[in-house]
């Protein structure tokens, strides 16, 4: 069979499959929902009408992520997950073999869509810092038909001031892609340009809900933007892209805010016992190094990582191997001392 030349070198995304004593490879919230807002998740999913269609703008959730992170009322698209929508809004603003900047090393998943719809791919490197350069990315970004970056980034989980991104999207008039997936676990979630999309008819946010909002299941994300690129986004995607299901659950839960907005400060208090601990095992051992993040997780280097990868693996605790490094997620306490017993293992 004849495939595409675009489809030779793909390969399926590297989640970890089944059920792993500690999982700390996805950036999952450690911490699920409590019990009462669990029964009002099923007594909302149980009200659901499955032989419906469900709504298409899936105006209640979207009304009630609008009011979580203090968005434009009007500005929210509602999609399966941000990654869908940062699909949907590469296929849409870009024309085939148009040039996207992508500030590299960053999500895997911005490549991977640019790949799909065979646009170029213009790098930026990021420096020590961890963090796009402004200046390169403003440079740039003037021969790039859109720009594409996270904030705080994965895989580095550095973090640049909002004011250094709000001067990158001033100085562009292309379409400027912000993924804020990891913003609430700094200052309170105040760390955005949310308050911006309006002014600046170029930009969209992109927010999750399966960081600190403990929803990874139900695979539910939003973008937020003016008028005139929220309508695009309508405009192309699927007519019943997030199920009826999935807005219901959403919906209850984002009624229960205030444990939605203490989750990030928990999971935050996980990663800092998490760097604690890991910076604890790695103080005698030579050539290895943690490294702190405005997120929740660490970035840990030992030689050999991918040994080290294996043997963690070995001992039912998943992380992420990425560029010689692994990424590991905040855990719970006890999940936290099951990885610190399998580094303690390897010698």
């Amino acid at each position: 069979m004849k495939l595409p030349d675009k489809l030779q070198n793909f390969r399926p995304y590297p989640a970890m499959a089944g059920t792993p004593l500690a999982r700390l490879d996805g950036n999952e919230s450690c911490f699920t929902l409590p019990e009462d807002i669990l029964d009002e998740i099923a007594e909302a999913v149980r009200a659901v009408e499955l032989h419906r269609y469900p709504d298409p703008y899936a105006a209640e959730v979207c009304a009630l992520a609008e009011a979580f992170w203090n968005a434009p009322e009007g500005s929210a698209v509602a999609g399966n997950g941000s990654d869908e929508l940062i699909s949907i809004a590469l296929s849409a603003l870009l024309p085939r073999g148009g040039k996207l900047l992508v500030c590299d090393p960053d999500f895997s998943m911005y490549r991977f869509y640019a790949a799909m719809y065979e646009l170029e791919c213009l790098g930026e490197s990021r420096r020590l810092s961890g963090v796009p350069d402004v200046k390169e990315v403003v440079a740039k970004g003037m021969e790039a038909g859109a720009v594409i970056f996270s904030n705080p980034c994965n895989p580095t989980g550095q973090a640049l001031p909002p004011e250094d991104v709000l001067r990158i999207v001033e100085s562009l008039d292309c379409p400027v892609l912000l993924d804020e997936a990891y913003a609430d676990f700094i200052d309170g979630g105040k760390h955005t340009l949310l308050p911006y999309i309006e002014r600046f008819k170029h930009l969209i946010v992109f927010k999750t809900c399966s960081k600190n909002l403990a929803l990874a299941g139900i695979r539910l994300g939003f973008a937020f933007a003016g008028e005139t690129l929220r309508d695009i986004l309508r405009a192309v995607k699927s007519p019943y892209n997030v199920s009826a299901t999935t807005q219901a659950a959403g919906a209850a839960a984002l009624r229960r805010p205030e444990w939605l907005r203490a989750n990030a400060g928990r999971l935050v208090e996980a990663k800092n016992r998490l760097y604690h601990r890991l910076s604890q095992w790695a103080r005698t051992r030579p050539g290895v190094s943690v490294t702190d993040t405005a997120t929740n997780f660490v970035l840990l280097a030992v030689p050999d990582a991918e040994d080290v990868y294996k043997h963690i693996l070995s001992q039912g605790i998943s992380v992420r191997l990425i560029n010689g490094l692994l990424r590991v997620t905040a855990g719970t306490d006890e999940e936290t001392e099951r990885l610190i017993n399998a580094l303690e293992g390897l010698e």
